[in-house]
């Protein structure tokens, strides 16, 4: 598979098996809302969001994009049920520039684009 050169620089450098045993140990000792925050902002290294694309890890499945203005780009998603794990989806949307990535639910049908 090859990747977009900006997307494997922008991702971030693996970790020795220490390394991440120690963020681990660090990342589990913060409250749960500040683990929250800390998932949501890393930057992910390649190859936990290649394991998270497996087939059988991918928990959902590209639907559509709408460009709603030059600010926000809607990007829907279709997912077999809730709650599912979004990661890789949303790393890709930051390294790609997204200033934000917002989770909703869509409200109405697809086709009319209601959300």
């Amino acid at each position: 598979m090859l990747l977009p050169a900006w997307f494997v620089e922008r991702s971030a450098p693996e970790r020795s098996r220490e390394e991440a045993e120690r963020w681990l140990a660090w990342w589990r000792s913060l409250p749960a809302s500040e683990q929250a925050r800390v998932a949501r902002e890393q930057d992910w290294a390649l190859a936990d969001w290649l394991y998270w694309l497996e087939p059988a890890e991918r928990h959902w499945f590209w639907w559509d994009a709408v460009i709603e203005n030059p600010e926000i780009l809607r990007v829907i998603v279709e997912v077999p049920g809730w709650p599912v794990p979004l990661g890789a989806l949303e790393w890709l949307l930051r390294a790609a520039g997204a200033m934000e990535v917002v989770n909703g639910e869509l409200v109405g049908d697809p086709d009319q684009g209601l959300m």
